[in-house]
């Protein structure tokens, strides 16, 4: 069931929707701009139920789709006749065809609902020809008709595109915002939230394909039993490791573990305790850790990690970008335990 009051983190965007809702003065099109998983999709479809609701309630100061409805329940199953959506897998862009398609459909007055809405995912992938067939419909559109394109990106639009829409701006919620959420709708126990929204950069979307995902449970244990003997390892044995790791095509999600775990390493060796970790369930190896590093140890760990990152992005062999983060950490902490501090 679609509702306002399950969304987190986009208050303005919210009052939007509800200021246009009260009024009944929408938009003939709108442009939900932001990166993949920061929750377009299910801002465009509660803003449709909504829309077409037969009943909509008030609840806490927001108008709610009723969910009970036929128009509700046909949108739940993705079968609401004047709630139109197109996902585009292949090809990669919208071609003229496609949009010239539905154009003779927004001729037709709704079946039985006050309005006909077009979502249109990825139209960002709208080319120059495409866009110019959707301007014919955006320039003399029917009173009936309203059109949400999801976007990851509005530079390909072109500018009498934008002029004919209102653009709204999608953000990822704050990490904590989205831990919560997790937490509190899809009962995920609180520090793995923590993880799932630091990991996703707080993107509930991003948060819940991650959740899902059968692999990321293996890379994570993986790393973490790597880290929780790395100043007992010798060089050989960092090497292996960064071999393994790196073969695993997974990259970016490792070089982002690490990190993570650096932090609470960090965290622990500010404050002495496990308040406030990702990995509170570490907290002995994390404790291990920050008492063979000195301050002076972190300062050149982070340095390390932001070369890393800096590789990362230029290109450099993964697996060598790996094993240079990994000795750098190992030396820093071999350091302190060898001084005696």
């Amino acid at each position: 069931m679609y509702r306002f009051h399950d969304i987190a983190g986009e208050d303005g965007i919210i009052a939007h929707m509800q200021n246009a809702l009260r009024t009944g003065r929408l938009s003939h099109a709108y442009i939900l701009n932001g990166s993949r998983g920061a929750g377009k999709r299910t801002l465009a479809r509660t803003f449709a139920a909504a829309i077409e609701c037969e009943s909509p309630v008030e609840e806490d100061g927001l108008i709610e789709p009723c969910g009970l409805c036929r128009s509700c329940l046909q949108i739940q199953s993705g079968n609401q006749p004047d709630v139109q959506v197109w996902p585009r897998e292949k090809p990669p862009r919208y071609s003229v065809k496609d949009i010239r398609s539905f154009r003779p459909d927004t001729a037709i007055r709704p079946y039985a609902s006050p309005r006909k809405i077009y979502i249109l995912e990825d139209a960002h992938n709208l080319g120059v020809q495409a866009q110019n067939a959707l301007l014919k419909t955006l320039e003399e559109p029917p009173s009936y008709a309203v059109f949400l394109l999801l976007s990851e990106s509005i530079d390909n639009f072109l500018p009498t595109v934008l002029s004919r829409c209102v653009v709204i701006q999608v953000r990822p919620v704050a990490e904590t915002e989205a831990a919560a959420w997790l937490t509190e709708n899809r009962q995920i126990p609180a520090p793995r939230a923590r993880l799932l929204a630091r990991f996703s950069g707080g993107s509930i979307g991003k948060a819940l394909l991650l959740s899902e995902d059968e692999v990321f449970p293996e890379i994570r244990e993986k790393t973490l039993a790597l880290l929780r003997q790395i100043p007992d390892l010798d060089a050989s044995a960092l090497r292996r490791a960064a071999e393994d790791l790196s073969g695993q095509d997974r990259m970016e999600e490792v070089m982002d573990l690490i990190l993570t775990w650096l932090r609470d390493v960090l965290v622990f060796k500010n404050t002495g305790t496990g308040r406030g970790l990702i990995f509170e369930e570490e907290v002995q190896y994390i404790r291990y850790i920050a008492e063979r590093l000195s301050y002076a140890g972190a300062g050149r760990v982070l340095e390390a990690a932001e070369t890393a990152a800096r590789r990362r992005s230029a290109g450099v062999n993964s697996t060598l970008t790996m094993e240079m983060l990994l000795l750098s950490i190992r030396r820093a902490c071999v350091r302190r335990k060898d001084a005696g501090n």
